[in-house]
């Protein structure tokens, strides 16, 4: 998918720009001055300055766009300080349709915000990052004055206006975004780029993933960006946006200080990379994966044994939903030994005191922001590894969805039920990505199965049962799982995991990788590969 060429192209969406501000008079005026001499239609361009209690309180300088107004937080009687609680507060008093953060120490070339919003008037799940270089100030701690800026936009010599001064990219972005093809091959780790200074979005993406945490005071970009890509966001690094940074960024000056702080907030709240979770607590906010469990009928031991299997497992990092009629439980006098829901009673009895296990009468319609959803029915159980060993296959593919056939012979390849909802039979069991059913959810129409549209943007794989330890628990009757799920043997056991990456030939290469695993376990795995025109990671194709 392109976007309109810049040249002759006109916009029709409003755009509110918000710039959250603290202390920076001298470098807002600079900003606002950039902003007045955008090419966007200056009657579709609002900007937002939201004053985070400065002293001397903010104000408006008198080269800015003309539809700019300044919001000083507190003023409506809403609490809250830092970066994130102001652009929540600039979003709640602007209208447009898309979203535009600036930092107030940048300086924006005239195409900037064209640039990056034509992507959003195309593609409304899409989020786009502007390019920016750094620079000091002069050798006696002074910028360009308001009137040099807009002097120099206007002769088209934005990229001149600090002369032959040093300045440097944003060098880890724009490292990554070099490493991945502009990201069209970016893994499920890209939101960790996207930063605050400078980027785009459409409100209902906006409002879909929440906006952002008014309670971190820093690292709320980061955080941001994880929500955003599990709403099914696509992340598009734009050049053409291109603008001057005035001074280094807090992680520039404070790179260890700051990522110390950071670090306790983003394990509770980002399940993903695993190295945040590996000191602290044992639960968190926001869990790895949503085992979502439909009770049914079945007895207590089974079903005791399939939740077991799960919270024994070794990934611990879990949440179960457990689906059943839990509203038929009253306090009713009914015959204790002939209770027609005695075994639904037992079970809320065995998990109500376990806080990694929650009852619900209908299944969920999403898990968001968890970034894994397993539909697994009471039927089954897991051997120990067998969850991560699942999540293992979604992410070294890179795919939205592995279904796990129970006996190896194509019965577990039928379409399944809606997401929420959970089958039993052969087609219960699958681990869905939340940002690919986020994605789904942007281009799927309406009578189209989640299954179908999934596959269309992120690719499918389907494994047996064998492969990743999922027991099939109706094999044994009920007694005989009153002590728990059996040690498997034969069909259904355990298996050993392979690493879930290869060094070939000293060079860490995801293709061959997956032959070299797929070699190394001798495995028999079916797949639907992604098609090659649809986004998949984080780039657009």
């Amino acid at each position: 998918m392109s976007p309109p060429d810049l040249r002759g192209w006109r916009p029709t969406l409003p755009v509110s720009v918000v710039i959250p501000a603290y202390n920076c008079q001298p470098t807002l005026d600079l900003t606002l001055a950039s902003l007045s001499r955008q090419t966007y239609p200056a009657d579709l361009l609002e900007v937002v300055v939201v004053d985070d209690n400065s002293e001397p309180p903010l104000t408006l300088p008198t080269i800015r766009p003309s539809r700019t107004t300044i919001v000083r937080v507190g003023d409506d009687g809403v609490a809250g300080w830092g970066r994130a609680a102001a652009l929540r507060r600039g979003v709640a008093h602007s209208s447009g349709e898309i979203l535009h953060w600036l930092d107030a120490d940048m300086i924006v070339f005239p195409e900037h915000v064209a640039a990056q919003v034509r992507w959003q008037h195309v593609l409304p799940y899409a989020v786009t990052l502007g390019y920016k270089r750094f620079v000091e100030p002069d050798g006696d701690g002074r910028w360009p004055s308001a009137e040099t800026v807009a002097e120099t936009l206007d002769r088209g010599a934005a990229a001149e206006l600090f002369g032959d001064r040093a300045s440097e990219p944003h060098s880890y972005v724009e490292r990554y975004i070099n490493q991945t093809d502009q990201l069209r091959i970016a893994d499920h780790h890209v939101f960790k780029i996207h930063v605050g200074a400078t980027a785009a979005l459409h409100r209902e993406l906006y409002e879909r993933a929440g906006g952002f945490d008014a309670d971190l005071r820093l690292g709320e970009d980061t955080e941001f960006g994880y929500r955003l890509a599990q709403a099914g966001a696509v992340f598009v690094p734009e050049p053409a946006a291109r603008s001057w940074h005035l001074g280094r960024t807090h992680v520039m000056r404070a790179r260890q200080e700051v990522a110390r702080w950071n670090r306790p907030f983003f394990a509770d709240r980002v399940p993903y990379p695993r190295t945040w979770r590996k000191v602290g607590g044992t639960s968190w906010s926001v869990p790895l994966a949503d085992v979502v469990m439909t009770v049914g009928d079945e007895p207590l031991e089974r079903v005791r044994a399939a939740v077991d299997s799960v919270l024994r497992g070794s990934e611990h990092d879990i949440r179960i939903t457990l689906v059943g009629p839990w509203d038929r439980l009253d306090d009713a006098r009914v015959r204790v030994l002939a209770d027609p829901s005695r075994d639904l009673r037992l079970i809320a009895a065995t998990y109500r005191g376990e806080p990694r296990v929650r009852l619900a009468t209908e299944p969920p319609t999403s898990v968001f922001p968890t970034p894994y959803l397993l539909e697994l029915p009471a039927t089954y159980g897991l051997a120990p590894d067998a969850l991560r060993h699942l999540i293992d296959v979604v992410d070294r593919h890179q795919v939205g969805v592995v279904r796990v056939d129970p006996d190896g012979t194509g019965t577990g390849t039928a379409d399944p039920v809606a997401v929420g909802a959970t089958a039993a039979g052969p087609t219960g069991v699958r681990l869905w990505r939340t940002a690919a059913l986020g994605r789904a959810r942007w281009v799927r129409s309406a009578d189209e199965p989640p299954f179908d549209a999934v596959t269309s943007v992120y690719g499918h794989r389907d494994v047996t049962a064998d492969e990743v330890g999922v027991v099939d628990l109706t094999r044994f009757e009920a007694a005989d799982l009153a002590s728990g799920m059996p040690r498997p043997t034969g069909r259904g056991r355990a298996p050993a995991l392979v690493p879930t990456t290869v060094e070939v030939a000293g060079v860490r290469s995801l293709a061959k990788a997956t032959v070299v695993v797929a070699w190394m376990a001798g495995r028999r795995v079916r797949a639907t590969l992604r098609p090659p025109h649809r986004p998949v990671g984080g780039g657009t194709g």
